[in-house]
């Protein structure tokens, strides 16, 4: 009768020092994606911000002008430096803040968490943006606004560029801190 088990003398496995080589590897692989994917999704979320702004004012323009009154996007009170950094929702008229309970808030949006988004230029310290009946910024500010996320030092933020007439374009920025 035969015995149960391997026949032969060899046996097959990893040995201690197999396995240590192969968590080493993995271990630097890991040191190597992980940061480079956080920058990844640092950047996505700067994108994302940036393309919320734009689409608050682009949907405050076109309100504006269907409806033939004034639509304000307005800034949530947050602290000094980050006057957009609160969040921000898109009011009819321009004396209705965002916490208002009536059906004077059309749409709200989020704060941004750690980023920043502060106002340069003729936007420096406006915490509203209004649109008259043709859909054009009144008063006629003309400025940027700077998100960064200052956490990531050689990451790019988004400069977005309001116009006149209340175009929107979204470019890279350097930010400093």
């Amino acid at each position: 009768m035969r015995a149960c088990g391997r026949q032969g003398g060899s046996q097959r496995g990893l040995t201690i020092v197999e396995m240590m080589v192969a968590l080493a590897v993995a271990a630097i692989l890991l040191g190597v994606g992980v940061p480079a994917f956080n920058g990844l999704v640092a950047q996505r979320t700067l994108t994302t911000q940036a393309n919320d702004f734009l689409i608050a004012v682009q949907y405050a323009r076109s309100e504006a002008s269907r409806r033939g009154e004034l639509i304000s996007v307005r800034a949530q009170a947050t602290a000094s430096g980050n006057e957009w950094g609160g969040g921000w929702c898109v009011v009819i008229g321009t004396d209705n803040a965002c916490n208002a309970t009536n059906d004077t808030v059309l749409r709200r949006f989020p704060a941004i968490g750690p980023n920043t988004l502060a106002g340069d230029g003729g936007l420096d310290g406006e915490p509203i943006l209004t649109f008259n009946s043709r859909g054009v910024l009144t008063p006629a500010l003309e400025g940027q606004l700077h998100l960064c996320n200052p956490n990531a030092n050689r990451d790019p933020g988004r400069e977005l560029r309001l116009s006149r007439v209340g175009r929107v374009s979204i470019t890279e920025f350097e930010c400093h801190p």
